[in-house]
């Protein structure tokens, strides 16, 4: 279980972050096998160490795209193999206290990042004005634009543009009152070329 659980974590963070959802999820899937062995030993053993080797493999031959964070999981089948205490007293104690302390470390690293990508952003105040513009607006005149809005508040001004859109970011200190905000997002919106502007989550603009 320990195994399914940390590939589901790294299955969900593929699904998130990369553009290959179907890769992580079809490697993930190997960690189902041993599920359907539990009640017998004698095919559990050979699906968890077939199982973990698969994912040992993929995680060499994907290691760019990612896929070696299956490694915790592979490492828990492993040692599942060896975990019995009626066949292998001394090895399964052993691999009983690896397991919890890899299984610690999994649980320790899902939730790390869980704070960190989504539940610590998502809670964070955002401190970033997003303006939707002309495309290629902010190739022409962004040094003035800067030097326009740092008088109302603004840290940083960029822009960026992609199959999205053009846009450009305002970044304004935490300390900024709300009155000073409306302020700077006002002058913003005056910008010729400017369609809208809107707060950008901390997650998106950070």
């Amino acid at each position: 279980m320990s195994a399914a659980f940390g590939a589901v974590c790294v299955v969900l963070w593929g699904l998130d972050a990369t553009r290959f959802a179907g890769l992580y999820v079809v490697i993930g899937g190997a960690v189902a096998a041993p599920l359907f062995c539990t009640r017998r030993a004698q095919a559990f053993v050979p699906a968890c160490l077939i199982a973990g080797c698969t994912l040992l493999a993929c995680g060499v031959l994907f290691f760019l795209l990612g896929v070696f964070l299956f490694w915790p999981s592979a490492l828990l089948l492993l040692l599942a193999s060896f975990a019995d205490p009626r066949r292998h007293p001394v090895a399964g104690r052993i691999s009983g206290g690896l397991g919890a302390l890899v299984t610690a470390g999994v649980l320790a690293g899902s939730l790390a990042y869980g704070w960190h990508v989504h539940l610590g952003p998502a809670l964070a105040t955002p401190h970033t004005f997003r303006a939707a513009t002309d495309p290629g607006w902010f190739r022409n005149g962004l040094g003035d634009t800067d030097e326009r809005l740092r008088r109302f508040g603004a840290t940083s001004v960029t822009g960026s543009e992609s199959d999205e859109g053009s846009y450009l970011e305002v970044r304004f200190t935490d300390g900024l009152s709300h009155t000073q905000r409306a302020e700077l997002k006002r002058e913003i919106a005056q910008l010729p070329g400017v369609r809208g502007v809107e707060l950008c989550p901390v997650r998106d603009c950070g």
